[in-house]
């Protein structure tokens, strides 16, 4: 699924020489987002594209929806989590709440309301602000996508679970699109690098124009303090790089 009014409108920034930054994997830990939004230091015309995963596992991901739906400035593609509250809610399937519950959607709920029996009602009302998620962008030089791509199948022919699950492009020996850097979240690089690793995760396999062919931006904001959990975002107009740690304390243990 794509949003090519969205899509039009960020290159629209781009060519016209503002920032545009992407941000990695969020899921719910809103005041090290509010923080790493004014560390942007955004100008007018500047725009911020959350990767996905909005939600799930940090204390507030009611709030950090809202930044998204409220910001003009910002906007998101959708993660499997986010994916995974639609799932479990929306009356047309319902079919993932166990799972959902097991994997952060506990705290989700809990950020909606103090009170327990007006928490699902709440995180219903989101399902349309997930569905209105485009699963990824295209633009002249890079594609953002929460999780990555199936190798062999052509890009624009992918499934929106595909778009959401798949981490086969950390298996790449030839580029995906030989003229747009893929820019995915979803898998930490800490699972990629190591568990004391910093910066990102970059692609050996190359572009022509000598870029790696893949970035992996999710730092880990969820994970234990000796893993270094932070928020990143890179800088499309120029690749500046800039990370945040943690601020809220204590974090959710379970399968990314």
């Amino acid at each position: 699924m794509r949003d090519e009014a969205l899509e039009a409108s960020i290159q629209s920034s781009l060519d016209g020489g503002s920032s545009v930054w992407v941000v990695g994997d969020i899921h719910g830990y809103r005041e090290t987002f509010e923080a790493l939004l004014d560390a942007l230091d955004l100008s007018d015309g500047d725009r911020v594209v959350c990767i996905g995963d909005l939600i799930d596992r940090g204390p507030d991901s009611l709030g950090v929806m809202r930044i998204v739906r409220d910001r003009p400035e910002v906007s998101s593609i959708r993660g499997n989590h986010d994916e995974m509250l639609r799932l479990s809610l929306s009356p047309r399937h319902g079919g993932m709440m166990k799972s959902w519950l097991k994997y952060g959607g506990k705290q989700t709920l809990a950020s909606m309301s103090e009170e327990a029996d007006q928490r699902i009602e709440l995180a219903r009302s989101w399902v349309g602000f997930v569905e209105s998620l485009p699963t990824q962008l295209v633009l002249s030089e890079f594609r953002l996508v929460h999780a990555g791509f199936v190798l062999g199948k052509p890009l624009d022919e992918q499934n929106n679970h595909e778009l959401m699950s798949s981490r086969e492009v950390f298996q790449l020996r030839d580029p995906l699109d030989m003229e747009r850097q893929i820019i995915v979240g979803h898998t930490t690089t800490q699972v990629l690098m190591g568990a004391d690793s910093d910066g990102i995760w970059e692609s050996q396999i190359t572009l022509p124009d000598g870029r790696p062919s893949v970035l992996g931006i999710d730092t880990g904001i969820y994970l234990p303090k000796e893993q270094h959990p932070r928020l990143t975002a890179i800088n499309l107009a120029d690749g500046t790089i800039l990370s945040l740690g943690r601020i809220e304390e204590g974090h959710v243990e379970s399968t990314p």
